[in-house]
C-alpha cells in the first residue's frame, strides 16, 4: 500500500487499532483523529470501532473519488457484518478490505 500511496492521491484508510499489527499504516502521511486533521494526511485512526470503521469507509467509498481501504483481522470482521453486506451490495464502493 505505501508503493501505491503516491500514485493515488485521494487513497486513504486505516485500522481499527491494529494498525502496526497488520500494516495499513501509509508511512510520510499524517493522521486523522476525531480530534485533530493534519493537512495531507491519509492515515484514518478509528480506535476500537469496527463497525464504525466500515460505516466510514463505505461512505468514503460512495463517493466514487475517494479510494478507501481498511483492515483488521478476521476474527475482529464479525463486528463489521453489516457494514461488509452493504459493500457487498455497492458494485461501484470499491472498498478494499485485507484480513492478515
Amino acid at each position: 500500500m505505501n508503493a501505491i500511496a503516491p500514485a493515488i492521491p485521494l487513497f486513504v484508510g486505516g485500522s481499527a487499532d491494529l494498525g502496526p499489527s497488520n500494516n495499513t499504516g501509509l508511512k510520510d502521511f499524517g493522521g486523522v483523529t476525531c480530534l485533530e486533521w493534519e493537512p495531507g494526511a491519509r492515515n484514518l485512526h478509528f480506535g476500537v470501532r469496527e463497525h464504525a470503521m466500515g460505516a466510514v469507509l463505505n461512505g468514503l467509498a460512495l463517493s466514487k473519488v475517494i479510494r478507501p481501504f481498511g483492515g483488521t483481522f478476521l476474527v475482529f470482521s464479525d463486528y463489521m457484518r453489516a457494514s461488509i453486506r452493504l459493500a457487498s451490495h455497492h458494485a461501484t464502493a470499491g472498498n478494499l478490505r485485507f484480513y492478515p
